[in-house]
């Protein structure tokens, strides 16, 4: 497995496992919304918006064998417009995917200490996210060192600090 910083020729794979990541219960379910209509939602598609163009976008992607497998990322947000897992200005909110053959092995978690590692560099102290309660990813991310900040009735606000 490699890690790297993603490239502008990552966005469709990062538009895919932006997908993955909101729609999993739905692919789990064997149900999911068509790619493009569900990527067009409004508070789906503003996670990616305009990126690459904002100050502190930063994307790692891993790669098996050349294979793009994985993909994380994290965005500063405003009061006025954020997505899920925002908690304040300052602090930005991760995304993170793998794909289901891949799921189990680390990546994500590699990942993570990836972006934190990114973070900490750049003087960040904290990343947030949102889970649901439901999503096996939570005890991923309480292994990664991400504490609950918030309960939001099916989903959890998480915090880690870099």
């Amino acid at each position: 497995m490699h890690l790297r910083k993603s490239q502008p020729s990552d966005m469709e794979f990062l538009r895919e496992m932006l997908y993955l990541g909101v729609y999993w219960r739905a692919i789990a379910n064997e149900n999911p919304p068509p790619f493009e209509q569900a990527l067009a939602d409004p508070q789906v598609s503003k996670a990616l918006a305009g990126w690459g163009k904002r100050a502190g976008d930063v994307a790692v992607v891993a790669l098996d064998n050349g294979l793009p497998v994985g993909a994380a990322w994290y965005r500063f947000w405003t009061d006025d417009n954020h997505i899920r897992g925002y908690i304040e200005e300052q602090t930005p909110a991760l995304v993170i995917a793998v794909h289901s053959d891949y799921r189990g092995q680390g990546i994500a978690k590699q990942m993570i200490e990836w972006l934190a590692d990114h973070a900490a560099a750049q003087g960040i102290k904290k990343i947030s996210l949102m889970v649901a309660k439901d999503n096996q990813a939570i005890q991923l991310y309480r292994k990664c060192d991400f504490l609950q900040y918030a309960d939001r009735g099916d989903s959890v606000l998480m915090v880690r600090k870099v």
